[in-house]
């Protein structure tokens, strides 16, 4: 399996050929269909045909169009992701409260610990907080220790005057790598015949990706980890090319490390899994350890 990145900046024409993703502009380049995992339009110029549409979208590539500041805007999904969409789709409207309740709390549970683990590598306050937090979490985080946990931990990482949401080079670096995530979590989604809008805690009804707004959660400290390093003052071509750099590391999962997107689709496998049957054996949570990223 090939998880290449490819990231298109210039004012080109795309097309397929002979199953080759073809990239006409100063110079012709030719890239297999099949090696690339997540293709980045980044500039809004560029021309592409129905044909390559239809193959990006067949081939099940996360396929994701900027807008003219560079940031991820639109992504492209299949309507159809799987042949057994439609009984895939009735399982999960049927998935209980109790499963989704434990499934969440053990969702939050990890990603109160990865941010904790974020906090102890850069050797900042706060570490021993969110370790608490964790053994607090209960079903369904009643009592919202996510909440809590991330008033902590963002003042922790970044400073107490930071505010999540605010117009700057931080936040811009945060929803730029959040959105490459959720782009790559809801294609994986779809591709397993399951709905993306049907979430176990998100239910926003505006929101086309609550499930993957779920599953998001336990992978975000590794954006963190990176706009923390690379994002200050300014957010531009280098670095969104750190941030997309994300797609190389390795993860630890399953007694192995893998490359980020094997192991977002092996903990997809194992969180849909017990939402079916209640397995808690087949449950695959992400640890990072930040030491071994090259920043």
């Amino acid at each position: 399996m090939t998880w290449r990145t490819v990231i298109l900046t210039k004012e080109s024409k795309l097309s397929l050929r002979m199953e080759n993703l073809v990239i006409v502009n100063d110079e012709v380049n030719k890239i297999p269909i099949s090696e690339i995992g997540i293709l980045v339009i980044e500039n809004p110029s560029i021309v592409i045909t129905g044909h390559l549409l239809n193959a990006l979208s067949n081939q099940k590539i996360t396929t994701i169009l900027c807008d003219q500041k560079h940031i991820p805007s639109s992504v492209i999904q299949s309507v159809y992701g799987h042949h057994r969409q439609s009984k895939n789709i009735v399982k999960q409207f049927q998935w209980n409260e109790e499963y989704k309740g434990v499934l969440w709390k053990y969702i939050i549970q990890q990603k109160i610990y990865n941010q904790g683990q974020l906090l102890k590598f850069l050797e900042r306050e706060g570490y021993d907080d969110l370790l608490s937090f964790v053994e607090q979490v209960e079903m369904h985080d009643a009592t919202n220790r996510e909440g809590h946990a991330a008033k902590v931990y963002f003042n922790r990482l970044f400073n107490s005057e930071f505010t999540r949401g605010s117009d700057d080079e931080l936040n811009w670096g945060i929803d730029y790598g959040y959105t490459i995530l959720h782009s790559l979590i809801a294609r994986q989604i779809v591709s397993k015949g399951y709905l993306s809008e049907i979430g176990i805690h998100h239910i926003n009804e505006y929101n086309q990706y609550n499930l993957a707004s779920d599953f998001i959660e336990v992978f975000r400290p590794i954006v963190d980890f990176i706009v923390i390093k690379h994002v200050v003052d300014q957010f531009g071509k280098e670095q969104r090319r750190q941030i997309i750099e994300m797609l190389n590391y390795k993860i630890f999962i399953k007694s192995g490390e893998h490359y980020l997107a094997q192991a977002v689709q092996m903990f997809i496998d194992g969180c849909i899994n017990f939402l079916n049957t209640g397995e808690e054996d087949k449950l695959n949570f992400p640890i990072m350890k930040f030491e071994k990223y090259k920043v």
